[in-house]
């Protein structure tokens, strides 16, 4: 199985070290915790859906090597499509089946964003 975020050829590769990639001009950083909590760090303005639908695909499948433990930070995203909303919902219950949790942060001041009234 290769590592959905790098295409590594080590599954778990990511949670040693940390990585970052682009998605047209979403910048996501993932950081591994100590406890085994993946931190992924959004950098950007806007999720657009074509966007989100690749990230959210991607992160899906981060959160079987993370046991569903994952914190997405959203640094100075403003605008989200609601792909990208329905796709946390998805996330969000796919984290707590696998025994965790997804904790959503960092949103921009005074952005118009809104969250999922199911958020976690």
């Amino acid at each position: 199985m290769r590592n959905p975020l790098t295409h590594a050829s080590q599954p778990n590769d990511y949670q040693s070290t940390a990585r970052s990639i682009r998605i047209g001009s979403l910048g996501v950083a993932l950081e591994p915790s100590p406890g085994g909590t993946l931190v992924v760090r959004l950098r950007g303005h806007q999720i657009r859906s074509k966007q989100a639908a690749e990230l959210a695909y991607r992160l899906t499948e981060a959160a079987l090597s993370c046991r569903g433990r994952m914190v997405v930070a959203m640094d100075g995203i403003s605008r989200a499509s609601a792909v990208w909303w329905r796709a946390i919902k998805d996330l969000s219950r796919r984290c707590e089946i696998l025994g965790g949790a997804l904790t959503i942060t960092r949103l921009a001041a005074g952005s118009r964003v809104r969250a999922p009234s199911k958020a976690a």
